[in-house]
Formats: structure tokens, sequence, C-alpha cells
């Protein structure tokens, strides 16, 4: 099987073809002239590089292509591994060329339209509400003031105004789609002691959605809540932490749902109490309850059922 890496930039890709790599314009032009040269049966590697390469991976995926899309710093640990010493964008593409004959990924299936569009919206979500913070930290600052500016006063109350209209639309019609597209799923897994709407919206749009991934195993590690091991010889002896590689968000959410799961979730406060009991630090301990969080949301999908809060004492009888 032949792997052609393609190097994506704002306005060019770099394809590394058998003549040799070959830059072509981000164009719709540049697409077709680019599947018009890969030869018959080739794999295309690409980088997850943000949106740049969204239009051709459409493109690609359209036209029947296969198409791997592999993480960035896989590759980059690839090129040091290989001791290499420049890095420029024709160098990249055969370094992807390269690691795809190595390592065979995976090819890429594509996300439903629906998925895509709630991810996006959920990133705007998250976006305006990070800028109403801002606002208020700085509606807040200004009301220290004992001669506080009436114009920059009333522009933020306004804006406020403006933006809580906006999030509440954004929130209503994100809710109202996710149940339209997985209603059952969302209130599976809201059944969960401690998984309320927002998380289960989450779990449900996280990467290629919760229903997508092989086994828990997986989706713990895609929320980078599996622990990390640092140990060598008899010297090195690190303690264990999360890996923290992957969604930032989805962590920090399944976190917050561990407050009330620790307490309320049967088998997350077996767990906590246990590990307590260990010695283990409240934070630690929380950690691990935010991954049986996530392990029973994915064994809910998986068996079509809604939670039981006894299942955990029928597995140990």
């Amino acid at each position: 099987m032949e792997y052609i890496g393609i190097d994506l930039s704002q306005e060019y890709v770099d394809a590394d073809l058998p003549g040799g790599v070959v830059q072509l314009a981000q164009t719709p032009a540049g697409h077709a002239a680019l599947l018009a040269a890969l030869p018959a049966g080739a794999v295309c590697v690409l980088e997850a590089t943000g949106p740049y390469g969204l239009r051709l991976l459409a493109a690609l995926h359209q036209a029947g292509q296969p198409v791997c899309v592999v993480n960035p710093l896989q590759v980059r640990r690839f090129a040091q591994s290989q001791l290499r010493r420049s890095k420029t964008d024709r160098t990249d593409a055969q370094l992807l060329s390269q690691f795809g004959r190595v390592f065979t990924p995976a090819l890429h299936q594509p996300s439903p339209l629906w998925l895509t569009q709630l991810q996006q919206r959920q990133a705007l979500l998250d976006l305006l509400k990070g800028q109403r913070a801002a606002l208020r930290n700085h509606q807040h600052a200004l009301r220290q003031s004992p001669w506080p500016d009436p114009v920059s006063t009333k522009a933020l109350e306004a804006e406020l105004a403006r933006l809580e209209q906006q999030l509440t639309a954004l929130e209503k019609s994100l809710a109202d789609d996710a149940q339209a597209q997985c209603g059952a799923d969302y209130q599976r897994l809201q059944t969960i002691p401690g998984v309320g709407p927002r998380i289960a919206l989450s779990l449900l749009l996280a990467g290629p959605g919760l229903r997508a991934f092989a086994g828990w195993r997986q989706a713990v590690a895609y929320a980078g809540l599996c622990p990390r091991h640092y140990e060598s010889g008899s010297s090195v002896r690190g303690k264990p932490r999360l890996s923290k590689l992957g969604d930032g968000r989805l962590r920090r959410l399944l976190y917050v749902g561990a407050w009330s799961a620790s307490r309320a979730n049967p088998a997350c406060a077996a767990l906590y109490e246990r590990l307590l009991a260990r010695g283990k630090a409240k934070p630690q301990a929380l950690c691990a309850v935010a991954a049986r969080l996530l392990r029973q949301a994915w064994a809910l999908l998986a068996h079509e059922r809604d939670f039981d809060p006894n299942f955990h004492l029928a597995l140990a009888s």
C-alpha cells in the first residue's frame, strides 16, 4: 500500500507524490488536481492541524479516497526518533509518507454532519461564555472605581445583555438538536447520578461521539483521565499522574460531576471511600470517580440500558 503524505497550510498543500513533492493551492481546483494526481489505491496521510485541512479532508472523503488523520504529537516524536535536523513543508510531507508506511494508521471515518455542526456550536458557546466572564470581571473592576465612566458602564451592560440572549438561544438550540438526534442516549446518560444535561451533551459530542469509541478504555484515554506511570530502574519512582492528553473541557466537566457522584452514585461512592481509606488525596479519588463516570456512560450506551444503582453489587456477588 502506498502512502501519500500531505502537509497543510492556509494557502497551500504539499503532497509527496511518486514523482516528488508537489505544491498545490488550497482551493477546490487545487484539491481536484491533487485527486487527479494520486496513484490508484494510495492512502493519504494528514495531520490533525486545526481548520486548514477540513476542506481537503471533505474533498477526499467525497471522492472516496482513503485517508488517515494522525496525531501531530506522534509525528513530531517520530521525526525526533529519526534525528531530523530540518523542517520544511516539503520534508514534512515526506515525513508523513514515511510515518504511514511504518505505522499503517487506521483510516479516518467522517463524522455525521449533525455531530460536526453541534460540536461547532458547542465550541462557539464556550467561547462566548469566556467573553461573558471577561466582561463581568471588567464590569466588577469598573464598579470599584470612585468615578466609573458612565459610557463604559452603559456599553458593558448592553453587551452583557446581548450576550445573555445569545447564550440562552444557543444553549436551547444545542439541547433541542441533541434531543432530536440522539434523544434516547441523551436521556439515558442523565440517569447516571452525577451526570446532568451539560455533561451528557459533552459526552455525546466527545470526539467521534461516545458510541464510536471501541471500548471504555479508549474513552477514558480520550478525556485524559488514565494514569501515567513514570518509573525507571531502581531509582526513578515518580508518582502516577493523570496523562491529561485529551479533551480538557470534558475532563473538567467530569471532575465537577464526580463531586456529586461520590455521594449519590453507589459504585462511585464505594470507589471514592475505598481510595480515601488507602490514603489517596481527595483530588486523586475524584479523578478516579470521573473516570468511573465515563466508564459507566460508555457502558450504558454500549449495552442499551439505563443506570442500575445495584449493578456493581451484582458483579461483586
